[in-house]
């Protein structure tokens, strides 16, 4: 049993000397991780050594944003539903909030006819939106050349995420 005991010290030794002699600075050095199964895997000093077991088809789907984000989620002739972004300029539950949400529309309707205003209820708020933008930087672009001419709006105007409608939507293209 001693035997056994002296040959495992030993070898436990001769590891230890092999790792002191791999770690040096440059060695500990780790690149940036691709995902968070290399940030948390690897040895660092004093803090222990992380494996993590994982299938392969896992580890490439942990960090990639779900195709349903990315997915029509629905279709009308030639327009697309999306999930996307438009700017929110008027929310009020009070009883005349709803002709305010109205007036507003028709003013920046008047301002940019070319983006869609959309009045909605959900009790007990009226709201008015406008625009059907895939990105946040296309909202905030819009959104900042209607404050130039309305700046009276810019406290209560944010860009929000919403389901949008685009025409003839082209995944393949570049936004």
């Amino acid at each position: 049993m001693s035997k056994l005991l002296m040959a495992t010290g030993l070898y436990l030794s001769m590891v230890a000397g092999v790792c002191a002699q791999q770690t040096t600075p440059s060695a500990t050095a780790r690149a940036v991780p691709k995902n968070i199964f290399e940030a948390l895997e690897g040895e660092a000093p004093g803090q222990g050594h992380v494996v993590i077991y994982q299938s392969e088809e896992l580890r490439r789907l942990v960090g990639v944003v779900s195709g349903r984000y990315g997915a029509v989620l629905g279709r009308e002739g030639n327009t697309s539903l999306l999930m996307g972004y438009r700017i929110q300029f008027f929310s009020g539950n009070t009883p005349s909030s709803k002709a305010e949400a109205q007036s507003r529309a028709a003013l920046i309707r008047q301002l940019v006819p070319e983006y869609n205003c959309y009045i909605s209820f959900n009790a007990p708020f009226w709201r008015l939106v406008v625009g059907d933008f895939l990105s946040m930087a296309q909202a905030r672009e819009v959104r900042n050349r209607l404050l130039g001419v309305l700046p009276a709006w810019s406290k209560e105007s944010y860009v929000i995420k919403d389901k949008v409608r685009i025409l003839n939507y082209d995944p393949t293209a570049d936004e």
